[in-house]
Protein backbone atom coordinates (compact mmCIF):
# COMPACT_ATOMS: atom_id res chain seq x y z
CA UNK A 1 0.00 0.00 0.00
CA UNK A 2 1.50 3.32 -1.08
CA UNK A 3 0.90 6.31 1.16
CA UNK A 4 2.10 9.85 0.45
CA UNK A 5 2.03 13.09 2.38
CA UNK A 6 3.46 16.51 1.70
CA UNK A 7 4.16 19.43 3.96
CA UNK A 8 6.85 21.32 5.84
CA UNK A 9 9.29 20.05 8.50
CA UNK A 10 8.52 21.70 11.84
CA UNK A 11 10.92 19.86 14.13
CA UNK A 12 13.72 17.28 14.13
CA UNK A 13 13.77 14.98 17.15
CA UNK A 14 17.03 13.59 18.65
CA UNK A 15 18.95 11.23 16.35
CA UNK A 16 19.30 7.59 17.41
CA UNK A 17 22.32 5.53 16.34
CA UNK A 18 23.59 2.03 16.94
CA UNK A 19 25.32 -1.01 15.50
CA UNK A 20 23.65 -4.15 14.12
CA UNK A 21 24.62 -7.70 15.10
CA UNK A 22 26.65 -7.81 11.88
CA UNK A 23 28.67 -4.74 12.90
CA UNK A 24 26.98 -2.25 10.54
CA UNK A 25 26.14 1.22 11.78
CA UNK A 26 22.50 2.34 11.60
CA UNK A 27 20.75 5.66 12.14
CA UNK A 28 17.14 6.64 12.84
CA UNK A 29 15.94 10.21 12.38
CA UNK A 30 12.49 11.36 13.46
CA UNK A 31 10.69 14.47 12.27
CA UNK A 32 7.42 16.30 12.84
CA UNK A 33 5.83 17.74 9.72
CA UNK A 34 2.76 19.88 9.10
CA UNK A 35 0.74 18.65 6.13
CA UNK A 36 -0.47 20.74 3.20
CA UNK A 37 -4.09 19.64 3.65
CA UNK A 38 -6.95 22.12 3.98
CA UNK A 39 -7.02 21.51 7.73
CA UNK A 40 -3.31 21.19 8.45
CA UNK A 41 -2.36 18.33 10.73
CA UNK A 42 0.93 17.35 12.27
CA UNK A 43 2.52 13.98 11.62
CA UNK A 44 5.61 12.34 13.12
CA UNK A 45 7.62 10.06 10.84
CA UNK A 46 10.87 8.09 10.98
CA UNK A 47 13.66 7.87 8.43
CA UNK A 48 16.07 4.91 8.73
CA UNK A 49 19.50 4.13 7.29
CA UNK A 50 21.05 0.69 7.77
CA UNK A 51 24.36 1.76 6.17
CA UNK A 52 25.55 4.58 8.42
CA UNK A 53 24.24 8.15 8.46
CA UNK A 54 21.13 9.13 6.47
CA UNK A 55 22.16 10.67 3.13
CA UNK A 56 20.97 14.25 2.58
CA UNK A 57 18.56 14.43 5.53
CA UNK A 58 15.84 17.10 5.41
CA UNK A 59 16.15 20.19 7.60
CA UNK A 60 13.64 22.16 9.64
CA UNK A 61 11.67 24.40 7.28
CA UNK A 62 12.12 22.17 4.20
CA UNK A 63 9.06 21.50 2.05
CA UNK A 64 8.88 17.75 1.43
CA UNK A 65 6.82 14.90 0.03
CA UNK A 66 7.24 11.49 1.68
CA UNK A 67 6.23 7.99 0.69
CA UNK A 68 5.60 5.95 3.81
CA UNK A 69 4.25 2.80 5.40
CA UNK A 70 2.59 2.44 8.79
CA UNK A 71 3.68 -0.39 11.07
CA UNK A 72 2.20 -1.42 14.43
CA UNK A 73 4.21 -2.75 17.38
CA UNK A 74 3.06 -4.25 20.67
CA UNK A 75 4.74 -3.36 23.97
CA UNK A 76 3.42 -4.69 27.29
CA UNK A 77 -0.09 -5.16 25.93
CA UNK A 78 -0.33 -1.73 24.27
CA UNK A 79 -0.10 -1.15 20.52
CA UNK A 80 1.78 1.72 18.87
CA UNK A 81 1.98 2.87 15.24
CA UNK A 82 5.15 4.04 13.55
CA UNK A 83 5.15 5.96 10.28
CA UNK A 84 8.27 4.87 8.35
CA UNK A 85 9.30 7.01 5.38
CA UNK A 86 10.92 4.95 2.62
CA UNK A 87 11.14 7.79 0.12
CA UNK A 88 11.54 11.52 0.59
CA UNK A 89 11.55 14.32 -1.97
CA UNK A 90 12.80 17.71 -0.80
CA UNK A 91 11.01 20.35 -2.86
CA UNK A 92 12.39 23.74 -3.86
Amino acid sequence: MANKASGRILMELPIKRGTTKNGKDWEKREYVMETNERYQTKMKFSLYSWDGPVDNPPKVGDKIEISFSVEAKENKGAWYNEVKAYGIDIQE
